[in-house]
């Protein structure tokens, strides 16, 4: 028993620095966006005096900035690509993990989805750049919607198919032999058990599109199109920094994020975990 105790004692320890270090940086962020950049430099962990607004003020309100367009622009790329995602991850992984749906050379391109989970994405940045220049979707939502949803998909339908693998057969012969074609069983009996799954594949590709940064840079070169966290290198720069609108920027970046996470939490380790135990 004291070596049980000592144990989860030192786990707890463990994990409240581990805890602490993950911390202090997004507390140290939300600080400065109450400050000045002359305290910041003046100061850089010190509190500020008051409890000042204006630097998210000048974010949402201040037209030379354009932080709002930039927040819609992220919008419009990130959902657009997780829409293509779901819709094309959610049929091919249905399509793979039924054993009942045989096709032509089936095992052969499921093992070559996987293997395209093994190569770097940044060797496939030249060639889509070329593709997009030739396509005239450089500068436009589509080039990172496309490029994104496609990069997502490999992961997306593996653990799409890994769930859909799990739920049972009983359930799909039920449901033709009430008249349901192949579709109506996909999407009103076995696409409504696999939600778990599907808030998994939402929230990890949001959090993903919604951070990118080289291909949003690489892509999109008109300032009016830019996303957010291209926008946000505006505010650091070898010339000129406002380190105070950054941190409010980051602050104001990250709650989408930290908004879907709090929703989808417990149904997004639901996902996560299916299939790891299999009676």
């Amino acid at each position: 028993r004291i070596k049980d105790t000592f144990g989860k004692g030192t786990l707890t320890i463990v994990l409240m620095l581990f805890t602490l270090m993950v911390l202090i940086p997004f507390i140290w962020m939300v600080i400065m966006s109450f400050r000045t950049t002359a305290d910041i430099l003046n100061d850089p962990f010190g509190l500020p005096k008051t409890l000042d607004v204006e630097n998210y003020g000048k974010l949402l309100f201040d037209s030379e900035i354009g932080f709002m367009r930039y927040f819609f622009n992220s919008i419009v790329v990130s959902v657009g690509a997780l829409l293509v995602t779901l819709v094309l991850s959610t049929m091919g992984g249905y399509g793979f993990g039924r054993s009942r749906y045989q096709f032509k050379f089936r095992g052969p391109v499921f093992s070559l989805l996987l293997f395209s989970l093994m190569l770097p994405p940044q060797i496939f940045y030249i060639p889509q750049f070329t593709m997009m220049s030739k396509l005239g979707l450089l500068n436009t939502y589509w080039s990172l919607i496309l490029i994104y949803a496609a990069t997502a998909l490999p992961v997306s339908t593996y653990l799409m198919s890994t769930y859909f693998s799990q739920l049972p057969s009983e359930l799909e012969d039920a449901s033709q032999i009430d008249g349901c074609t192949h579709f109506q069983t996909f999407w009103y009996v076995m696409l409504p058990l696999a939600r778990p799954a599907i808030m998994t594949v939402t929230l990890m590709n949001f959090m993903s599109f919604w951070n990118e940064l080289l291909l949003a840079i690489t892509m999109v070169t008109d300032p009016k199109m830019r996303t957010i966290q291209a926008a946000m290198m505006m505010f650091v720069g070898e010339n000129g920094s406002n380190y105070a609108i950054a941190a409010a920027s980051l602050v104001l970046s990250m709650l989408p994020t930290l908004l879907l996470y709090l929703v989808m939490s417990d149904k997004f380790i639901e996902g996560l975990t299916a299939g790891a135990v299999k009676g």
